[in-house]
Order: structure tokens, then C-alpha cells, then sequence
């Protein structure tokens, strides 16, 4: 830095600070200059700041931005910054009153204070420390989930103020420091069957963020080849059959044991969040999250099982099947009543799941949300007995187990009843001619397994012990008289 610069930074400091620069008299005779070697004390924003990170959360609502982290070149005292020395932007500033069911400010600062590792610190953080914590309010909620978790987690900040450190000053600066990119977001109405109109969001860049909570979530990606691939799966759409690949994530007690016992829980996520990403599936909502947790994990060995494991599959709007279909619509639970040949994968997924690990089969649970929800639902049909609890949310029951009966003037196919997927008995062994002698002959299998296991209030008995369970301290009984809780 030479002498002209070192004196426009000077001054600069000066004035960022509220010193006034010093007045000479202009009688006064100059004073000898002496060649010294003037400290380099005084630096920028943009040279200081080493990189911007955000931590967050998944939240009822989905994943929510917490904090963001800024990584400085230098220690910097706690009594040199406050909520005044930054200004911020983030995905939560962009939400209006009208996108909020409660809550206010959504994303907006909330307090700063340093610390001496890229993390929030409950304690209010050290006095010193070369990371800046900007934690940001989260107490609200949304009425709707953005296209992309990594959406949530973008966020920018301009260092408005100077900072004062042992080292020198660090002057403001307009530039802000991001951690994003713009993309281009073009989804797909499934009313109208066509594209919806190009969408621009900010996407946080990949490593340049963390949401806890979905840690020990293994995923499973088509990418890196560790995809589930189903084979022969029956779509009542066309009444076809599709071998594919099926993304997904699981979650596996790291204190697992072949010698033990876990339940199962199979999560589904809505049709807003149709992605071969399975990230999406745990961000969408809380459920993933909450099954993993410490608490969750507690409660089910309280009641009897060594932990639980969580199996989450990525079902795509679209997969590219073969060159005649290469755009193949996989949404399940559709408007037509049918089920696509992704829910036949889903249970080709949970048999190999439960033939590789220590699955009690009295405790396996299905849950999930709209499209998710009812989903597992039709799935319960074709398994009498299958589950000992369903927790569907924000959902109605989404199928039609007569496909003979037209839906806008076009028959479909019905599920066929293979005896392997789609059961011919129940878990207890009971076959289904004994169920049909209990309902007209004309009805399908899988209808008549399902209002058998209503007649028997099983369902009613497992959504209330599948609720309860997700209450800390709660004890229900389930499917099995002589089991509890989980």
C-alpha cells in the first residue's frame, strides 16, 4: 500500500468512525518530515471477509435459515460489532403478509455476536472470535414451501459500519457478500398438462450452507448410482408395467445392531415437492427430521424397540423411461383416481428394506402429506394389516379401487392383486376369500382388505397411536394387544 492510498484510507477511517480530521493552522511552518514505516492498519470489507455461510433448520414449515456466518481474516471483538454494523438479505425478507399464517418480520436480524467457530452459540458467543453470527427471527410460519430447500438458505450481507480489531480497521463496504447464485425455476401445472411460467429464485451454492437435523439421513441418488431400482411395476394408468430408478433417503441408528429390533417408519412427501433430489423429501416438512431425532429415537426404545428406522423415497414429477417415454409422469394418487408405477417401487423399496435390517414387522408405520398422505393410505389397502399406524396429513382419501368405474368418461386398471406386493392375505395369515364372503363378490381385493381392517377399527386405533407417538411421553397401544407405544 503506498503513502497516497494509506492517507485516503486514513481519512476514511476517520470519518467512518466520527473523528474529525485534524485542522493546521495555515501560518504554521511545516514540520520536518521523517521518513518512518507507517503501520498497514487499515483494510476493507471486501479484503477482510473470507466467506459467508448460512445455518439452518427444518421447521413444521420446512427448512428455515437460523443464522449466517461470516469468516474473517482476523479476530474481532465482540464490543466491535452489533446488529447496526450489517445489513442483511435473505429468503425470509422476501415473504409478504399475505404468504404468512403467524408471525411477523419473517428472516429479518435479530442479534450479532462473534464466535470462535462457524456455529451459533446459544451462550450469546465469545468475546472474541473470527466469525461474526448474524442470527436472524424464525419465529413465524409460511402457508407454502419454496421449490427448493437451497432456496431457503440463501442470504447476502454488507458490512455497513467499520470494525475496529486489534489488527487495524476494517472499513465498510457497498459490496454485499453472497452465497448464492440466480436460477430459473419452470415447473409443471398438472392441470393444464404444460409448463407453468419461468420463476427466478436465489439458490444458496452448494457447500455454502448446512440444515440440521437430516445429518444421518443417507441419500440415495440416481447420480451416484445408489438409487433403488425397481422392476416390474404395474401403472394403473395405462396398465403397463416399468422397471426404474427410485431416489431415496434413509435414516439407520448409528448404534444399529443386526441383534436388535427397530420399527420402520416410510415417510411420503407432497406432489409440491416432486424431485429424484431427496433432500427435498427431508426439508419439505418436519416429519424426517422429527422421526431421527434424539427424542423420537428415545421414545421408541422406552417402548420396547432399540430405535427406529426412516425410509423416505424421491418420487420425480417426470422420469425419463425409455426414448418413447422420456418424460413418463410418475405422480401418484393423481386426479383420475390411479396410482402410477412409483407406489408398486415404494413397496418393492420397503420389502428389501425389511429383508436387510432388523425390522420388527408388528411396528412398521407409513406417514406422509397430500399427495404423500394418501398415498400410504391406498397403500394400506393392499396390505391388510400391514401397518400398525398411518399418520396422513393434509390429505383425503386419493383412490379409487374400482377402476371399472369411469372417471371422466375413461376406464383405468386396477392394482393387481399379485400376492407378493399387493397381498392375497393379511399379516395374520387371513386369506381373502374369508374377507369375501364378508362383502360382494364384485368388489376388488384391495377394497375389501381395507373396510375389513376399518370394520375392525384398526386404523382408527393406529392414526391415534402414530399421533401419540410423535408426543413426547405419550404410551398408546396398537394394532397388537399386547404391544405399546411406538
Amino acid at each position: 500500500m503506498n503513502r497516497k492510498t494509506r492517507a485516503i484510507l486514513s481519512v476514511a477511517v476517520l470519518l467512518s468512525l466520527g473523528t474529525a480530521a485534524p485542522v493546521w493552522a495555515a501560518e504554521a511552518p511545516p514540520a520536518p518530515q521523517v521518513q518512518q514505516q507507517e503501520p498497514d492498519f487499515v483494510t476493507t470489507a471486501d479484503q477482510a471477509i473470507r466467506d459467508i455461510r448460512t445455518v439452518g433448520f427444518v421447521d413444521t414449515d420446512g427448512s428455515k435459515l437460523k443464522a449466517i456466518v461470516l469468516s474473517y481474516d482476523r479476530p474481532i471483538p465482540a464490543t466491535a460489532v452489533d446488529a447496526s454494523t450489517f445489513a442483511i438479505e435473505d429468503y425470509g425478507m422476501t415473504l409478504r403478509e399475505q404468504d404468512l399464517t403467524q408471525g411477523t418480520s419473517p428472516g429479518a436480524l435479530k442479534r450479532v455476536y462473534v464466535n470462535d467457530v462457524p456455529d451459533t452459540d446459544a451462550a450469546g458467543g465469545k468475546a472474541s472470535g473470527s466469525y461474526v453470527i448474524l442470527e436472524v427471527n424464525t419465529d413465524y410460519q409460511t402457508g407454502r414451501f419454496p421449490r427448493s430447500y437451497a432456496i431457503t438458505m440463501y442470504a447476502g450481507v454488507t458490512q455497513q459500519k467499520a470494525i475496529r480489531t486489534a489488527e487495524g480497521i476494517i472499513l465498510p463496504s457497498d459490496q454485499a457478500v453472497t452465497n448464492y447464485t440466480k436460477e430459473t425455476y419452470v415447473g409443471y401445472d398438472p392441470q393444464t398438462g404444460k409448463s407453468r411460467p419461468p420463476e427466478s429464485y436465489n439458490y444458496a451454492k452448494e457447500g455454502a450452507y448446512q440444515i440440521k437435523g437430516i445429518e444421518g439421513y443417507q441419500l440415495h441418488t440416481i447420480e451416484d448410482g445408489t438409487a433403488f431400482h425397481a422392476t416390474h411395476c404395474f401403472d394403473e394408468a395405462n396398465g403397463k408395467y416399468w422397471d426404474f430408478d427410485l431416489p431415496y433417503a434413509l435414516y439407520v441408528p448409528a448404534d444399529y445392531s443386526p441383534q436388535k429390533k427397530y420399527g420402520l417408519v416410510l415417510h411420503i412427501h407432497d406432489a409440491g415437492s416432486m424431485s429424484s433430489d431427496p433432500r427435498l423429501t427431508l426439508t419439505e416438512s418436519q416429519a424426517a427430521a422429527n422421526y431421527a431425532s434424539a427424542s423420537f429415537q428415545a421414545l421408541a426404545k422406552k417402548n420396547g424397540l432399540d430405535g427406529v428406522i426412516v425410509v423416505c423415497p424421491a418420487i420425480a414429477e417426470f422420469y425419463s423411461m425409455d426414448a418413447a417415454n422420456p418424460h413418463y409422469n410418475l405422480r401418484m394418487a393423481r386426479d383420475n383416481w390411479t396410482l402410477s408405477c412409483a407406489e408398486p417401487a415404494i413397496w418393492e423399496l420397503m420389502d428389501a428394506i425389511t429383508q436387510q435390517y432388523a425390522i420388527d414387522p408388528d411396528r412398521i408405520y407409513g406417514s406422509g402429506q397430500s399427495m404423500g398422505g394418501m398415498t400410504v393410505m391406498a397403500m394400506a389397502a393392499q396390505r391388510d394389516n400391514y401397518f400398525a399406524a398411518l399418520l396422513p396429513m393434509s390429505c383425503k382419501w386419493g383412490n379409487n379401487f374400482n377402476k371399472e368405474y369411469p372417471f371422466n368418461g375413461t376406464s383405468y386398471y386396477s392394482m393387481p392383486a399379485d400376492g407378493k406386493l399387493v397381498w392375497q392375505k393379511d399379516s395374520d395369515g387371513i386369506s381373502s376369500s374369508m374377507i369375501r364372503r364378508r362383502r360382494p363378490s364384485a368388489m376388488p381385493l384391495s377394497a375389501a382388505s381395507c373396510r375389513s381392517r376399518m370394520r375392525r377399527a384398526s386404523i382408527r386405533r393406529c392414526s391415534r397411536a402414530m399421533s401419540a407417538i410423535c408426543r413426547p411421553g405419550s404410551t398408546v397401544t396398537t394394532r397388537r394387544p399386547a404391544t405399546t407405544g411406538c
